[in-house]
């Protein structure tokens, strides 16, 4: 039988009880209910990308708490089966005064990164999300206060084994110029390899908020590679923007999808999907929010206007155990192929802008909070056989 997932991301969610945030969020509750009622699309699992809170505030959280106990009851599921990774905007950036702002080199990162010595970053600037993931997971799981990587859990559902892997990619985030200097930690993802590798499931997935260009090029090759080879799908949001992309390195393949903004107001494009897995491919249901006549969240014709029931079905990449470490350049940008729709087997699909019993493509960037300033040019704009750098929203 067919598992399928709802995807969301970039909620913002903000304690004011704003009235734009309560119209759309409250239209997704209700829409969710009716795709599962009437539409028969029921989500065995939700996935949240991050940025859960506009600024990491406790009140913020309580707002939370409402939000995914009614989404979780439209969708018939227990708290179990959501999955929640934070984002930029769950950081208190007050609290990371003091505190470094990134990591220069790879000794300082690997001592930096040892199980043994604390995590002030973690512990302090995304205190208030912690606590509340802590709390509200009470029993399910709990948050590592030494590891960015996990908790690594092990689904059964539909008689599929799923990989559920969280990765923390907002510890070293404090202002709109978090790009090229976050963290993973080589040492965090090693460990969690080592679980990974001792697991047999269907398929394994990662859950980041940020996409791997914002990390330091002091580690982001080899977070690359140890997704590329031990990972099947990887769910990424930050960027505001939908797409859904191939990327092959070596013999290693994943498939990578980034929801759009759950919530970023009612003037701008609110976006989530469905996702499908069945045996050997992925099938995404995207889903927008539409203001007028009526506010709902409905069938997004726009993101694959070709394909039969404006779905598209993409191949589950499936490779050896151990994949290729070798890298398409130095670049650090993931090389895509043109998109081609209506082909399934395609490797890119390009994009518009703009407690119950549990039961591609180019990414186009919106404006921005942290794109690099002119004077900061990387080397990845200069190196041949690279994508264009375009806008990015965080």
């Amino acid at each position: 039988m067919p598992v399928t997932w709802l995807h969301i991301s970039d909620i913002h969610l903000k304690a004011d009880g704003a009235y734009d945030q309560n119209v759309v969020l409250t239209a997704l509750v209700k829409s969710v209910r009716d795709f599962r009622q009437r539409q028969n699309r029921a989500p065995h699992i939700i996935f949240a990308t991050g940025d859960i809170a506009n600024s990491g505030q406790p009140a913020e959280y309580e707002v939370a708490t409402q939000f995914f106990d009614q989404l979780l009851d439209a969708a018939d599921l227990d708290r179990s089966r959501l999955h929640v990774v934070p984002g930029n905007h769950d950081v208190d950036r007050k609290l990371g005064a003091g505190l470094a702002r990134t990591l220069l080199s790879r000794s300082e990162a690997d001592d930096y990164f040892d199980p043994l010595v604390p995590k002030p970053h973690l512990t302090q600037k995304l205190g208030a999300f912690l606590r509340w993931y802590q709390s509200y997971f009470a029993g399910i799981r709990s948050m590592p206060v030494n590891s960015t990587c996990g908790p690594l859990e092990l689904v059964r559902v539909q008689g599929y084994k799923l990989v559920i892997f969280p990765l923390n990619t907002a510890l070293f985030c404090q202002d709109d110029s978090d790009h090229e200097r976050l963290f993973v930690g080589r040492r965090c993802l090693s460990d969690a390899i080592q679980e990974i590798k001792s697991l047999d499931a269907g398929l394994k997935v990662a859950l980041m908020h940020h996409p791997l260009e914002f990390l330091s090029g002091i580690e982001r090759h080899n977070i690359r590679a140890g997704l590329i080879d031990y990972l099947d799908v990887v769910l990424t949001g930050h960027l505001h923007e939908e797409g859904i992309a191939r990327v092959h390195m070596g013999e290693g393949r994943n498939l990578y999808c980034a929801a759009g903004a759950t919530y970023q107001g009612r003037d701008w494009p609110n976006k989530a999907h469905y996702a499908t897995f069945e045996g050997d491919h992925v099938r995404i249901f995207p889903i927008c929010y539409v203001d007028e006549p009526r506010e709902l969240w409905t069938l997004d014709t726009s993101q694959f206007p070709y394909e039969p029931g404006y779905e598209m079905r993409f191949p589950v990449p499936r490779g050896p155990d151990f994949r290729s470490f070798r890298l398409p350049g130095s670049s650090g940008l993931y090389q895509v192929p043109s998109p081609t729709l209506g082909n399934p087997t395609g490797s890119a699909i390009a994009n518009r802008p703009g407690p119950k019993p549990a039961r591609g493509g180019t990414f186009t960037r919106a404006k921005a909070e942290d794109r690099p300033s002119k004077s900061r040019k990387s080397a990845r704009e200069t190196k041949p056989n690279t994508k264009a750098k375009g806008k990015r929203k965080s």
